[in-house]
């Protein structure tokens, strides 16, 4: 019995992640939770450079990437994951960053704005 029960929930775990890792060269190749995650070769720094290089450095045959899943409602997230060829937030949800503040009541340390950040998925209003 605890064999059976043992076999059936090993299947569902891995007909659950047959996609992810699977080779891709667009979404549709994926899940619909998932992204093809085609890892750019070029690392850039801001959009002005991203924009100006693509249509330079565009590869005439994409290379495969790997289906992988969509950050889901409040996990971490950085807002240049898409630019770099990674999966970013699912679809209708965005990363929106918040500022923390590193200061407290009794401390004598000025507070440098834009010190310290954190990133999270959220879902976009409609």
């Amino acid at each position: 019995m605890y064999l059976g029960l043992l076999w059936t929930l090993a299947t569902i775990i891995v007909v659950s992640q047959a996609l992810v890792g699977e080779k891709c060269t667009v979404d549709s190749q994926c899940d619909p939770s998932e992204c093809c995650q085609i890892l750019s070769e070029f690392m850039l720094a801001s959009k002005r450079q991203g924009n100006s290089l693509t249509s330079i450095v565009q590869p005439l045959k994409p290379d495969p990437g790997t289906c992988q899943k969509y950050k889901v409602e409040g996990d971490p997230c950085n807002k240049l994951d898409k630019m770099y060829g990674e999966c970013s937030c699912a679809p209708g949800t965005y990363c929106h960053a918040y500022e923390i503040s590193t200061v407290s009541a009794r401390s004598f340390v000025f507070e440098n704005p834009g010190d310290q950040w954190i990133s999270r998925c959220e879902k976009q209003d409609a």
